[in-house]
């Protein structure tokens, strides 16, 4: 019954990403929703900054000392994991407090590649967001493995796979990886125990003829299968694998632990890269974990709350006098009033119909947040 317990998949990537935000236009927006909709008095609300503490993000500072007349409560840790312990102390600070959360991915814009960005003080590109890069990393190189090692062909009319032995279970080495990729029977025709062949032609290899369903998807797409053997590529979707933890370690650490049941999902998705889908699940993952946390802990009982959950991608500009900029797309939002256990919860219509019913005033200063990152205001597109 784990259908019961954990979706099976994830949130399409361009439904929680349906509006982008430049960081003046988010933070004007923001400032009219905290004052008129929650109804907080600004002289006692403390915003609270729950992202990674990366230095692609460092602009978001200026933005909410401009916003809110003070730097923001740390309530995060690495990875834009929600840090528990840092709500009641929070709370200690001002009568009401504005949580903005979420993951980040890094964009380079020159090559318009998702995932990564350039590090000044490194003097290289490397992952953004690396903590999530470095969670996924395992499973990826596995995935990676699994699309180019299967492979399709045709024989007398019929579609087979052959299939390595390591990912049946067949091997005498140490697996690489903690994280073990595992196929699903809905991939092959029969009983996977039983309807296996092995070919004096491929020692390393089990040969399975292929699912009727897993074909009917195959000729839909207009695959072109013939008898020599080509990878299944990424047609191995999610659908036909997951992954078991295979160590006797526990897990490193918990966003991995939070991460893997939907890992399946998150390295197979199409839409976007890899990167931005595992960012995009986190983000979703700690903004729950955000809304039980606030509905358990009696210390907020009297705090007004709000909390605004999103993704930040961080672009990296060297002809600019701050080199780093960012984007914030919304997707979830939580409102307490003050006295009140039980909050509402809003989903990305509702948080960007909120957003955009509002008309950011000016109250930048800090030289005009560097001249609104130098006057660069332009959409991003991937």
């Amino acid at each position: 019954m784990d259908y019961l317990k954990r979706p099976r998949i994830i949130s399409d990537n361009r439904a929680v990403m349906s509006r982008q935000y430049n960081l003046s236009t988010f933070f004007g927006k923001l400032g009219e929703v905290v004052a008129d909709y929650c109804k907080f008095d600004m002289a006692k609300t403390m915003p609270v900054k729950v992202e990674c503490p990366d230095e692609s993000q460092g602009l978001k500072i200026l933005y909410f000392i401009s916003t809110f007349g003070t730097s923001p409560f740390v309530g995060g840790k690495l990875g834009a994991e929600l840090d528990t312990k840092a709500i009641v102390p929070a709370s200690h600070h001002a009568d009401n407090l504005v949580y903005v959360m979420g993951s980040h991915a890094g964009y380079d814009h020159q090559t318009k590649t998702l995932g990564r960005i350039y590090r000044e003080k490194e003097g290289g590109f490397s992952a953004c967001c690396g903590k999530l890069a470095g969670v996924m990393g395992p499973y990826l190189k596995e995935y990676e493995y699994a699309k180019g090692s299967i492979k399709l062909f045709k024989e007398d009319g019929r579609v087979f796979l052959a299939i390595p032995n390591r990912l049946l279970g067949i091997h005498s080495s140490d697996e690489p990886y903690p994280a073990k990729l595992c196929l699903g029977p809905s991939l092959i025709k029969g009983d996977p125990e039983s309807e296996g062949v092995m070919t004096a032609e491929s020692p390393r290899s089990v040969v399975f003829e292929i699912h009727p369903d897993l074909q009917h998807v195959l000729e839909a797409k207009k695959r072109n299968i013939t008898h020599e053997p080509t990878p299944i590529g990424d047609d191995l979707t999610g659908d036909y694998f997951k992954y078991l933890w295979i160590t006797t370690a526990p897990f490193p650490d918990n966003i991995t632990r939070r991460l893997h049941p939907l890992m399946h999902q998150i390295v197979s998705s199409l839409d976007y890269p890899p990167m931005v889908t595992v960012a995009n699940v986190n983000t979703w993952i700690e903004f729950n974990r955000f809304v039980d946390a606030i509905h358990s802990i009696p210390d907020v009982l009297s705090k007004g709350i709000f909390g605004v959950s999103g993704l930040t991608v961080d672009l990296y500009f060297q002809e600019r006098s701050y080199h780093y900029s960012n984007v914030y797309y919304p997707q979830y939002a939580f409102f307490k009033t003050p006295g009140e256990r039980e909050g509402i919860v809003m989903g990305p219509s509702e948080i960007n119909n909120l957003l955009d019913s509002y008309i950011p005033r000016e109250r930048l200063s800090i030289d005009r947040i560097l001249e609104c990152n130098d006057q660069t205001d332009e959409e991003v597109e991937f």
